[in-house]
Parts: C-alpha cells; sequence; structure tokens
C-alpha cells in the first residue's frame, strides 16, 4: 500500500489518455462531458513542484492560476486532472443602462482550469476508485469559481446533450465508463473522445 500511495504522489504520475474513435452508439453505464481544448494537466497541490505534469511529463502554467486553484482547494494535497484552458469567454450578459437601453456585456478573454478528475487527496489514493466516486470527491474538494470550472457531465440523455454541446462551440465529447479505475498514462476504452454518438441499437 506504501508503495503505491508513492506512486500516487509521484511527480511521475502522468495523465490517463482518451482512445479517439469517430462514432459510438450510445452506451449504458457511461457519463458524457465536453471535451476542453487546452493543455492537460495533473495539479499538484501541496506537493512541491512541479505543480503541473503533462503527458510528457513536468510542464509549465501560470502562478496566478495555480494560486486560484490551490485557494479554491478544500484540502492540504490533492492531484487533480483537467484541462488549462486558454481564451475562455463568459458568457455575455444582456444589461440595461442607465438610459434603459439594452446592450450586451463583453468579457474579456481569459485562462482557466476545467477539472474533471480527483487522483489523491489529503494522502489518499482514489486511482482504484470509480469514477462516479471520484468525481463527487472532487465536487467536495474543489470550490468552482471564476478561475476554476469543475467540468459539467450527465449520466443519461446523452445525445441531447451532446447535440447541446456542440451548440455551444465544443467540437467533441467525451464518454467515460463510471465505474472505471483511472489508469495514469494509459489509454483505454473506458475514456473516449467522440464525434458522433449514434441510437443504441
Amino acid at each position: 500500500m506504501l508503495e503505491h500511495l508513492s506512486t500516487v504522489l509521484g511527480a511521475d504520475l502522468a495523465p490517463q489518455r482518451p482512445r479517439v474513435v469517430r462514432e459510438r452508439a450510445e452506451p449504458h453505464g457511461h457519463i458524457l462531458e465536453p471535451e476542453w481544448s487546452g493543455t492537460r494537466v495533473l495539479v499538484r497541490i501541496g506537493h512541491g513542484d512541479p505543480r503541473f505534469v503533462g503527458y510528457g511529463g513536468a510542464t509549465s502554467g501560470p502562478r496566478e492560476l495555480y494560486d486560484a486553484i490551490v485557494a479554491d482547494a478544500r484540502c492540504d494535497t490533492a492531484i487533480i486532472d483537467g484541462v488549462l484552458v486558454d481564451d475562455w469567454r463568459d458568457e455575455s450578459d444582456l444589461e440595461v443602462d442607465d438610459q434603459g437601453n439594452a446592450y450586451t456585456r463583453q468579457f474579456g478573454a481569459r485562462q482557466i482550469f476545467a477539472a474533471f478528475d480527483l487522483l489523491e487527496v489529503d494522502g489518499e489514493a482514489l486511482l482504484a476508485v470509480p469514477l462516479l466516486e471520484r468525481r463527487r470527491h472532487l465536487e467536495g474538494v474543489l470550490a468552482p469559481s471564476q478561475n476554476v470550472r469543475l467540468t459539467p457531465y450527465v449520466t443519461r440523455d446523452l445525445r441531447a446533450w451532446r447535440d447541446t454541446l456542440l451548440a455551444q462551440g465544443f467540437k467533441r465529447v467525451v464518454i467515460k465508463n463510471w465505474n472505471s479505475a483511472y489508469a495514469p498514462g494509459k489509454t483505454n476504452n473506458d475514456w473516449l473522445v467522440i464525434e458522433k454518438l449514434k441510437a443504441t441499437p
């Protein structure tokens, strides 16, 4: 157990890789979430350098965003999987000025961290914990804020929500086996990036 925990906390831990497929029938026992465009990283809180680890090992990331993630975390240590998203823009709000004229408030682009998995928290390894339980742990550990987002997901009506995400500008979606363990650095069929989700035959 100690050897396993040491591996979890080590800087050599790499993100699990999704398999890319063009289309797949809507599966049972899976969640669906958007595929973020950006840099995939593990964020290491309370473990010293490196703060960010990508597919190829330690990678750079903005100190200000890292500090925001730490400030939003309700724990002493954690390893969080997600994406550094560049040029994120909040949805425009329709407002009314002092003269009663309607206008759309425009927000400037900024970098955010979109979190979707939790591998360790306060020294407890979660790699073998089923995905849905890890997601619940993540929601209890990380508070969403202006710079930190919890990736939304659904467990049913996957095709309908895929269409909604595409309409919002996401090009592809990810489906994940909700009972799957986390496989650092590996590619398997538990996580699939897809373009087209067909009806279940």
